[in-house]
């Protein structure tokens, strides 16, 4: 096989029987798979955003109480101003939240193959930002890692198979003039529930939601321990440290499987 399209199937993660489908404009059962195991991921990040927020507001209201903020809640004037400031910070939320996920939740629903085919050229490259871009033609695809955009040969004519959305889903893709390779080298899969992709997804779900409940609980149970003696407190705030610590440690090995 052309080393430039196995660097593609070992970075993407597709096999023949991939390629072939979406040469036809179809999805192959491991594809469908992951990309309802993309949007489901999605779905539960997007809600963990909100519930990170609310419960943030939370957390602010209730040291608001603690710190005796709660003595001016009879006073009218105060209940308008803090109705007023409340407001406007969820509606900030919710404007953010609809118009940075909207994109992403419309291309996570929709499956339309997209076909990009020319030389690859280097485009916008902004390592903080995770953008690595490769166009093909006048098609631009944004890449998250440098592994990605490395994959490609700068000069080399692909045909690369995505959906599209505000970061493309590379499905596949091949060297111009290696087509017939495909139908030549037809690889043993690995079952669905051995599949890397989908593993990762339900490896870094319970991260996100963890991550959640610390976010909240954590804070919490400072403001909480705050009336404890010294002694009490500061065993409190080890073991919130401990546990923070170890979140880390638990997230980063769950992560990388």
């Amino acid at each position: 096989m052309n080393p430039l399209n196995q660097r593609l199937r070992e970075t993407f993660l597709f096999y023949s029987s991939d390629l072939l489908a979406n040469r036809a404009g179809q999805l192959t059962e491991r594809q469908k798979a992951r990309h309802q195991a993309n949007r489901v991921s999605l779905q539960m990040g997007m809600t963990i955003f909100l519930v990170i927020m609310i419960g943030t507001l939370g957390v602010v209201a209730f040291a608001n109480m603690r710190s005796g903020l709660s003595q001016s809640l009879t006073d009218p004037e105060m209940l308008t101003t803090l109705g007023i400031v409340g407001g406007i910070f969820g509606l900030i939320i919710l404007l953010s939240f609809l118009f940075s996920g909207r994109n992403y939740l419309k291309a996570a629903r929709e499956i339309n193959i997209k076909v990009a085919e020319g030389e690859a050229q280097p485009g916008k490259i902004n390592e903080n930002e995770a953008r690595f871009e490769v166009r093909f033609g006048k098609t631009k695809i944004r890449l998250l890692t440098l592994d990605q955009f490395e994959a490609f040969q700068m000069g080399t004519a692909y045909r690369v198979y995505y959906l599209p959305g505000p970061i493309p889903v590379i499905l596949s893709g091949e060297v111009v003039g290696t087509e017939a390779e495909a139908n030549q080298y037809l690889e043993s899969e690995a079952p669905l529930e051995k599949d890397e992709v989908l593993a990762a997804h339900r490896r870094t779900r319970p991260i996100g939601v963890v991550l959640a409940v610390l976010v909240i609980v954590i804070p919490l149970t400072l403001f909480a321990a705050s009336s404890l003696p010294q002694g009490l407190r500061f065993v409190v705030m080890v073991l919130l440290f401990a546990i923070s610590i170890g979140f880390v440690f638990w997230a980063l090995r769950r992560a990388s499987g």
